[in-house]
């Protein structure tokens, strides 16, 4: 009776752990494939380490909740494409202290508790969140601090590309000879080698509604609350994701709109009444969009208006180019209208990608015809 007592018990704690991290899986979904990622991997060192079965549970256990703190951290860091400033990375430095506070009254056994709060700290001081160093960090927050450096290494995030497993355990290996991290638990995983390769994280392991939730969250981020238009770097986080191109189309076209003498646009009419046109002409290219765009499940349609500062963008899929000559012609009446009421001059680039050019590339190239045509002006 207390052996099945005690299994019961072990079974309700991994089942409360699993919520736990559903909840963060709601919260953020990529967090949510990293520590399940971790707590595998964590266990398999573990095992090439010759633990004892608690220390594996324990490893297991901790690995899906280590970044539970993350639920406290805002959007804005979390959803965040690009790399830190000083502000957001001390910000993203208090999820250990986060994920501690949780658990450090509720379970007997500190052990999991550690590894939350220590899985960033570093042998030779340089972690957080208290900067601890060799034998202050306990052996199996050491072990979980080596899977998730190498989960992180080799998973694809919106700022960074995935790197091989075998490039990240040189890196492993680099840093555990510069003394921060463990070299035993760097060895073990170098010696797992093809035990490493998981599959992918199944993508919603919760109810289908949470795909819209997730997708309202990731739009929203990215779209601005009173133009109500998207940050163009959205372009390139849904062309990260693979969700463009839902019905095939052969190809897309990206047109870049500027106003090379909106300062001195400025300048003449005042901020206000600048800031209000350059409004008014989004509107208008927002409602020639709608008028020829056609829907789409994960993204707003098959033609998009984004905002980079005072440019606009617009991301048009198509099967040829000649399919979208007749939004083309509407989208220049439309700016043709504005320089007869205004005399505001617009200059559009735009180029045609076949479907195997990444939105990264195609962006960069309209780029430098826009820079070009600066550079040019300057002569």
């Amino acid at each position: 009776m207390n052996k099945l007592l005690s299994y019961d018990n072990r079974m309700l704690i991994k089942d409360l752990f699993g919520i736990m991290s559903e909840v963060l899986a709601n919260r953020d979904y990529p967090t949510y494939a990293h520590t399940t990622r971790v707590a595998e991997i964590s266990k398999r060192i573990g095992i090439a380490l010759g633990l004892p079965d608690k220390s594996l549970e324990i490893l297991e256990l901790a690995g899906l909740v280590h970044d539970i703190g993350k639920t406290g951290i805002p959007d804005d860091i979390l959803l965040k494409p690009d790399l830190f400033n000083d502000q957001d990375r001390r910000i993203m430095e208090y999820h250990p202290l986060i994920g501690a506070k949780f658990f450090a009254k509720r379970l007997q056994d500190d052990s999991i508790t550690n590894i939350i709060l220590r899985h960033h700290e570093r042998l030779d001081g340089s972690g957080y969140p208290f900067g601890l160093k060799e034998e202050e960090i306990d052996p199996l927050s050491r072990i979980t601090a080596v899977a998730d450096v190498f989960e992180a290494l080799t998973a694809k995030r919106p700022y960074k590309k995935a790197i091989a497993p075998q490039s990240a355990q040189a890196v492993l290996r680099h840093e555990a000879a510069a003394h921060h991290l463990d070299a035993d638990a760097v060895d073990a995983l170098c010696r797992l080698d093809g035990d490493l390769l998981m599959e992918d994280v199944p993508l919603y392991p919760t109810a289908g509604f949470m795909e819209e939730i997730e997708h309202f969250r990731r739009d929203t981020f990215y779209r601005d609350t009173l133009s109500e238009l998207y940050n163009y770097r959205y372009l390139l986080v849904l062309d990260d994701l693979n969700l463009l191109a839902e019905t095939g189309t052969a190809g897309y076209e990206i047109q870049l709109i500027n106003f090379n003498k909106f300062n001195r646009f400025q300048q003449t009419y005042g901020f206000i009444v600048a800031s209000q046109v350059h409004d008014e002409i989004g509107q208008r290219l927002k409602e020639t969009v709608s008028c020829f765009q056609e829907k789409r499940m994960n993204y707003d349609g098959s033609i998009m208006l984004f905002r980079k500062n005072c440019d606009y963008m617009i991301y048009s899929e198509a099967d040829t180019e000649e399919d979208l000559a007749e939004f083309l012609g509407q989208t220049k009446a439309e700016l043709e209208l504005t320089y007869s009421e205004w005399g505001l001059e617009a200059n559009c680039f735009r180029l045609w990608f076949e479907r195997g050019v990444s939105v990264e590339d195609a962006i960069t190239q309209v780029f430098s015809l826009e820079a070009d045509a600066i550079e040019s002006c300057k002569k």
